[in-house]
């Protein structure tokens, strides 16, 4: 039998792909290459049939020879339960973010590699959809739909879509790639486990609850390139539940990570930085921007040596009850050293009640910043309790308060800023130095 192949490149990864008259054939396992639509495994893709266990048995069946890629031609993947990826191995769709509604794929054109997930609906607390289980494991070029999930207020639990690691080892090097979270409740677990050098890339989607949390990760995590929007549904029942309680990314432990080029749109909050029994966050944090936010980036706790930030923007539509850019607060009587925080170069602007609110007995140093638009009857700026250096950034024209320093704040300066007409309310203390331009 003489076997015609081509070869495509999805992000740089060569592998032979058999041609649509061909797809039958499963390729060579012994090079790492399998076909969920060829014997023995015979998945259909025609979101009827359950293709759970096929898909399984590829992934194992690769997992056993050390690791490889199990490629999902295009198709609607209906997975009645939950998928296990192996060690080295990598579940490979075609990557396909142009599908515009949302329905029910099995009734409308296919486009890429789409996986059905039906399983624990109400059920937050259930296994996960998909377990990046061992060193190297991996998802790409997927689309993962929950069928059954409902565009009103409020939408139904489910469990986390992807978790990456397992109980009781550190599963390195794992890697998200690619991948549109349609509709998830919960998008990636990379906190219930150990998961060093996590790397999420190129994740699109609408998460309705959590987007992306990460704890006990002790060896620089990565993600970059993520972009979360009403993909799936803009209903205005859902839209204002995602705005209540929507959280895009939640951090706890994890050592240098490194977060750069994400977007989100209408959530509550955008980043939220907390603490767990393992510790709390310190990385750098680069390009990243929230549209129709409540809280931009709500801080409670970091590592002392801090989280920094360049290249902030953040926007407020009108939407949420606190409308705040930046919140610092105390959680549990937190110290000095419980959160330190850094912006350098941020741009604040639509109808934020305040653009920056830090009640933290710890630090928050902005600079380089834009303070363009908040609430003439309240202040865009004030430090109620801790430390603050504030400096070089330029206020908007004749807005009204510019920055109120308040009697329990402490060691703040405030430098080199242009008011332009905007006011600065401080008490007299020692430790409070200012210089600016008022006019």
């Amino acid at each position: 039998m003489i076997i015609s192949f081509h070869i495509i490149n999805v992000d740089n990864h060569k592998f032979a792909h058999p041609s649509a008259k061909l797809m039958r054939v499963s390729g060579d396992p012994h090079l790492g290459y399998i076909n969920v639509r060829a014997p023995p495994y015979n998945a259909t893709g025609d979101g009827v049939t359950d293709d759970t266990n096929a898909i399984q048995r590829a992934l194992n069946d690769a997992g056993n020879m050390g690791g490889g890629i199990v490629f999902a031609p295009q198709g609607n993947y209906l997975i009645a339960s939950q998928l296990i990826i192996p060690a080295a191995t990598v579940l490979q769709g075609v990557a396909s973010h142009v599908q515009k509604q949302w329905g029910n794929p099995s009734t409308k054109t296919i486009f890429g590699t789409t996986l059905l997930a039906i399983v624990d609906a109400g059920n937050d607390t259930g296994l996960p959809f998909i377990s990046l289980a061992g060193d190297s494991s991996g998802i790409e070029g997927l689309q993962i739909f929950y069928p059954n999930q409902v565009a009103k207020n409020p939408p139904i639990p489910y469990p986390w879509t992807i978790r990456c690691g397992q109980k009781g080892l550190s599963i390195e090097n794992i890697f998200v790639k690619n991948v549109l979270l349609v509709n998830s409740w919960k998008g990636i677990d990379a906190a219930t486990y150990q998961a060093p050098r996590h790397w999420f890339e190129n994740v699109y989607g609408q998460p309705l609850l959590l987007g992306i949390t990460v704890d006990q990760c002790y060896d620089i995590g990565r993600i970059n390139h993520i972009h979360f929007w009403p993909f799936w549904s803009q209903d205005s029942a859902l839209l204002e539940w995602i705005n209540n309680n929507g959280v895009t990314f939640l951090f706890l432990r994890t050592d240098w990570e490194i977060v750069e080029d994400v977007f989100s749109w209408g959530y509550q909050t955008g980043m939220a930085f907390r603490t767990s029994s393992f510790g709390a966050c310190n990385g750098q944090f680069t390009d990243i921007n929230f549209d129709n936010v409540d809280i931009g980036i709500d801080v409670s706790y970091t590592q002392t040596w801090g989280i920094m930030f360049s290249n902030l923007n953040l926007a407020n539509a009108g939407g949420g009850s606190n409308r705040i850019g930046i919140l610092g607060r105390s959680i549990n009587g937190t110290k000095p050293t419980d959160a330190i925080m850094v912006v350098r170069g941020a741009s604040f602007w639509g109808v934020f009640q305040q653009n920056l609110v830090w009640a933290h007995a710890g630090l928050i140093s902005i600079s380089d910043s834009l303070f363009s638009m908040w609430n003439k009857t309240s202040t865009c700026i004030e430090i109620q309790r801790g430390r603050a250096m504030i400096n070089n950034n330029y206020f908007g024209d004749d807005i009204g308060n510019a920055m109120n320093i308040s009697h329990d704040a402490d060691k703040v300066t405030i430098t080199n800023n242009q008011l332009n007409g905007n006011r600065l309310i401080s008490v007299t203390k020692k430790t409070i130095l200012i210089a600016n331009n008022l006019a």
